[in-house]
């Protein structure tokens, strides 16, 4: 039972490790505040991104404000996601 667990636990992270080796890392955001306003910049340019999911801190009280997101765009348009976040 262990064997098919530590199998499907391999299975997914080997997945998620292939689903990603056309984006790369643009933007590190800590906290909902930053994180949203950069995503509403690259949604606004229409440009697709993914977020892993994070679990955050221990402390749940400032969860909201230390949670760590990464943000992917896929490598070809890096170069326009940058230019979208660096926008005012």
């Amino acid at each position: 039972m262990i064997g098919i667990l530590f199998f499907v636990i391999a299975c997914i992270v080997i997945a998620k490790l292939i689903s990603y080796k056309y984006w790369t890392c643009i933007y590190t955001a800590f906290g909902n505040e930053n994180y949203f306003k950069v995503v509403a910049k690259l949604e606004r340019e229409g440009i697709q991104f993914k977020t892993p999911m994070n679990l955050g801190t221990d402390n749940f009280h400032n969860r909201h404000e230390t949670t760590q997101y990464d943000v992917f765009v896929k490598k070809e348009q890096e170069h326009i996601a940058q230019r979208a976040i660096n926008k005012n």
